[in-house]
């Protein structure tokens, strides 16, 4: 890996520093680690951090590498940023309506970004993730997990064929490796462990009847082809730790509050919403997950 860092070439990163959209802002927060001043430029300071901020902007190829890497490019862009704003500035470009035309946009990004994420902090409390925890806990009580093999082959004909040479002796992950067309075939068949519902239903109503050590009676079809499944141990589902789904539980906790935000916002505002010709467009039905809901009337508000 470091030798890959060293020889990262300097065309790549020159490259990357003229293309990359460089937006160099002084930072927010008060930084933990030194900021030297690495530049002064008619009296005014550059410091590291400007340069690891236009680092941030910078394709993530080159994002990844050492700032020690890439310093001197870095350092030469951000002060050619820095005299071509200054130089904008004298010119009064910040007054052009380009300008406050991209800040404005800039501004309804940030102010969409920062507005969500405070309204999702309040509601993504400590409290808040060990409640859903103890709901996730609650779905997942009980049950069984199975840890099992199958080989899969496209016809009947062949699945029969080495239901009987196992029925014989023969080696289940061995013939897995020479007949199976699925992509667990070099696993000797191996599926690892799963739970109820982790499997397409012909195949879970199968497998769940089998006893250790136990292979199907007769080849399972589904949409991939026949299975013949054997299984290997069963053992009781265990629940994992907050700190293992904690990320995924904050996640969704996150989409769900997206979600209802946008609801309410949707409902409590008056939305006309008109074509290309300029007039207006017919409601649609809107594509949710399970179905289609009922349209909300084309003037905005919910009758």
């Amino acid at each position: 890996m470091k030798t890959m860092l060293r020889s990262a070439p300097a065309a790549l990163i020159a490259a990357a520093l003229i293309a990359a959209p460089l937006f160099v802002a002084e930072a927010a927060e008060k930084k933990a680690k030194p900021d030297p001043v690495v530049a002064r430029i008619d009296g005014k300071t550059v410091r590291l951090s400007d340069l690891e901020n236009a680092k941030a902007m910078l394709p993530a190829r080159v994002r990844g590498l050492p700032t020690k890497s890439m310093f001197r490019p870095l350092l030469e862009r951000v002060i050619t940023q820095k005299l071509i704003v200054a130089a904008g500035r004298k010119a009064s470009i910040q007054n052009d309506p380009l300008i406050k035309r991209r800040l404005a946009l800039v501004e309804e990004r940030l102010i969409h970004d920062v507005y969500l994420g405070k309204q999702v902090e309040k509601q993504v409390t400590n409290e808040a993730i060990k409640k859903r925890y103890a709901t996730f806990l609650k779905l997942r009580k009980g049950g069984t997990e199975i840890h099992a093999r199958h080989i899969l082959v496209k016809t009947e004909k062949e699945a029969l064929a080495i239901t009987r040479q196992l029925k014989k002796g023969a080696n289940f992950a061995k013939l897995a490796k020479q007949k199976s067309t699925g992509p667990t075939k070099v696993q000797g068949g191996d599926l690892g462990w799963f739970g109820k519902g982790d499997m397409v239903k012909e195949f879970d109503a199968v497998v769940y009847t089998l006893k250790v050590g136990q292979i199907s009676p007769k080849p399972v079809r589904t949409q991939y082809g026949w299975h013949v499944i054997k299984v290997v141990a069963k053992r009781k589902k265990t629940a994992p730790k907050l700190a293992a789904v904690r990320n995924q539980l904050v996640q969704t906790m996150a989409r769900e509050f997206y979600q209802t935000e946008i609801k309410r916002l949707t409902a409590a505002a008056k939305i006309e919403r008109f074509g290309l010709d300029g007039k207006p467009l017919k409601a649609k039905p809107t594509t949710v997950l399970g179905g289609t809901k009922k349209p909300a009337p084309a003037g905005g508000k919910k009758q």
